[in-house]
C-alpha cells in the first residue's frame, strides 16, 4: 500500500511539473542579490547606524499551471548594521551588529506580456538583530594566523515582523533582473547598540539594552531572478 502511494505522489508531482513546463507557467522563481536596512521613525531616532547593507535570497513556487498570479514562497536578509571598537580591562574589543530577517511570502503579479512584470509581495515573519563581542585582532595577527576568536559576549533579540512590498521583474525568457522595495515593520524590541558594552565587578561582560516601541524598517533590494 505504501509503495503504491508513493508510486502515486511521484506519478501525481511529475505530471503536474510537465503540465507547467509544456503551458508555458514557470514552476516556481529564485531570486539573490543586494538588501539596504533603512530604519524608519522612533527607531531611525534611536538607532546608531542609519543605513545597513548586505545581501537577500528567496524563492517563490507556482501552484498554478495556468497563471503565475498567485505564488508563495520565502525571503531570508541579512544585514551589517555596524560595529564599535573599544578597550576595557586592556583588552581590545569588537562589537558587531548584525540583523537577520525571514519571511513567508505571498506574491501577487500582474499578468503582462511585458518584460516588465509588476508585483506586490505580502510578508510575515521576524527581524533577529544579533549582536557579538570578540577580541579586536590586527592585522599582524590575522596574517600570522594568530588571531585570538574569543567570544567575550553574544546576544540576539528577536521580534514579530510583517509588511508589503512593490517590486518589477525585468524579465528576458527565464532570466533577469528585480527591483523591489519592502516596508517591514514590527512592535516594541529590547535593541542593543554596539555601544553599550559593559564589564560588571567580576569581569564578565554584558550588554545594556534599550527599549524601542517600533521597528519599522524600509529594504530596498536588487537581485538577479531565475524562473526554475
Amino acid at each position: 500500500m505504501k509503495n503504491r502511494v508513493l508510486l502515486f505522489l511521484v506519478f501525481f508531482s511529475s505530471h503536474q511539473l510537465f503540465a507547467q513546463e509544456t503551458s508555458g507557467v514557470p514552476v516556481g522563481e529564485f531570486w539573490l542579490g543586494l538588501q539596504f536596512a533603512v530604519p524608519v521613525g522612533t527607531f531611525a531616532d534611536d538607532i546608531d547606524r542609519k543605513l545597513g547593507y548586505g545581501g537577500n535570497l528567496g524563492g517563490v513556487w507556482n501552484p498554478s499551471k495556468k497563471s503565475n498570479f498567485f505564488q508563495i514562497g520565502l525571503d531570508i536578509g541579512i544585514n551589517y548594521m555596524g560595529k564599535d571598537k573599544t578597550e576595557i580591562g586592556g583588552l581590545p574589543l569588537k562589537t558587531t551588529a548584525t540583523l537577520f530577517t525571514t519571511h513567508l511570502v505571498t506574491r501577487l503579479r500582474v499578468q503582462t506580456d511585458s518584460h516588465i512584470k509588476p508585483y506586490v509581495d505580502l510578508l510575515g515573519g521576524g527581524k533577529f538583530f544579533s549582536t557579538t563581542t570578540k577580541y579586536n585582532n590586527d592585522l599582524f595577527d590575522t596574517l600570522l594566523d594568530m588571531e585570538d576568536k574569543s567570544v567575550f559576549a553574544d546576544q540576539t533579540k528577536g521580534v514579530w515582523s510583517y509588511g508589503a512590498g512593490l517590486g518589477f521583474s525585468f524579465l528576458k525568457q527565464a532570466f533577469g533582473a528585480d527591483l523591489r522595495v519592502l516596508y517591514l515593520a514590527s512592535g516594541p524590541m529590547e535593541y542593543i547598540s554596539p555601544k553599550n558594552l559593559r564589564q560588571d565587578d567580576f569581569g564578565d561582560f554584558y550588554y545594556e539594552h534599550q527599549e524601542i516601541s517600533r521597528t519599522h524598517m524600509v529594504f530596498p533590494q536588487l537581485s538577479i531572478s531565475f524562473d526554475l
